[in-house]
């Protein structure tokens, strides 16, 4: 089994390989200049986008709500929203030594990017890659029937998970991560957190209570619904005992595709983690035409009002099934 890859993904990865191995080979090279570019891009926006919300809470304060610092605010908040959340996804590249070549850059450029969104990259590490390694199996823990078997149950788990499943997550995770990790792996989850902590301690020591809200802690409520939507929608509702129905491709526009990082493609992200995000995009125009089944939709929204319709009924049957090796034939 490759690491981090479960057996059956191996078996598909295989058939790929064996048809276009050179082709998905190449996009395996990492880009320190499309690296660069991804840092270049999100942390100028977010200091950017910090600075407007920040003056706007400010003139806010000093002459009362107006309609320009209350647009400041609202469009610097979300500004923040979309640079962390990007910053987030970055850190889910270093879950699989992605980030930089180097394995300390990766780990503790890892730490400083998880530092953004309240959560211990190693914690996190260990239970994505379980998630990746036990794919469909009693073992993985992002399988909410291998929690209870009781239907209804399992929809409240889904309505969580929408709802409030970044804060459980910020609490459960180190928690699981510390239950499962070797203790080499629990050593360091101790120590990120010991970073987070000094990390925490001295931005509120030295920062503004009012920055800190309109650049951090405020946008942090928008990307906790950014993540638990797009981490619902990449599994939620599919087949997790097919290693082709049990991660979802979702089809946007090219605006939204590159705020999430090419992450919409997470069905090629299982079956080929070690590819860069910048190049899952290219990853999925050469799979898709080959694949007997997929699940798929075109929109993060189309999603969720299929999942709401779905409820009603309790109907668990796989949101987007397709055939694209049908379709193109």
């Amino acid at each position: 089994m490759k690491d981090g890859v479960d057996a059956a993904t191996v078996e598909i990865r295989n058939a790929f390989l064996a048809q276009m191995g050179p082709q998905i080979r190449h996009l395996v090279q990492m880009s320190p200049r499309r690296r660069l570019l991804d840092f270049a891009t999100w942390l100028p926006l977010w200091a950017a986008a910090g600075a407007v919300a920040s003056w706007g809470l400010m003139d806010w304060d000093s002459q009362g709500p107006t309609w320009l610092p209350a647009l400041a605010v609202a469009s610097g908040i979300l500004g923040c929203a979309i640079a962390i959340n990007a910053l987030n996804l970055l850190m889910h590249e270093g879950m699989h030594g992605i980030l930089f070549k180097g394995s300390r850059a990766n780990r503790w450029g890892s730490v400083l990017l998880g530092a953004t969104v309240l959560m211990g990259f190693s914690a996190y590490r260990i239970l994505h890659l379980r998630h990746h390694r036990y794919l469909g199996t009693p073992l993985d823990p992002d399988d909410y029937h291998n929690y209870t078997r009781r239907r209804g149950l399992v929809w409240l788990l889904h309505f969580a998970r929408l709802t409030i499943g970044c804060i459980v997550y910020i609490f459960a995770i180190p928690a699981l991560a510390l239950r499962y990790g070797t203790w080499r792996e629990r050593r360091a989850v101790l120590a990120d957190y010991a970073v987070l902590a000094c990390l925490y301690a001295a931005a509120f020591l030295l920062i503004p209570i009012s920055i800190l809200a309109g650049s951090w802690l405020v946008p942090l409520l928008v990307v906790a619904i950014l993540v638990q939507v797009r981490g619902f929608t990449q599994h939620g509702i599919a087949d997790a005992h097919d290693p082709l129905l049990a991660s979802r491709c979702i089809q946007p526009n090219r605006l939204v595709a590159a705020l999430v990082l090419h992450e919409n493609h997470h069905l090629e992200h299982h079956l080929f983690p070690e590819i860069p995000s910048y190049n899952l995009e290219r990853l999925h125009q050469l799979l898709w035409p080959h694949l007997p089944r997929a699940v798929t939709v075109p929109s993060y929204g189309s999603f969720i009002a299929h999942f709401i319709r779905q409820s009603v009924a309790l109907d668990d049957t796989p949101i987007g099934y397709t055939e694209p090796g049908k379709e193109t034939a």
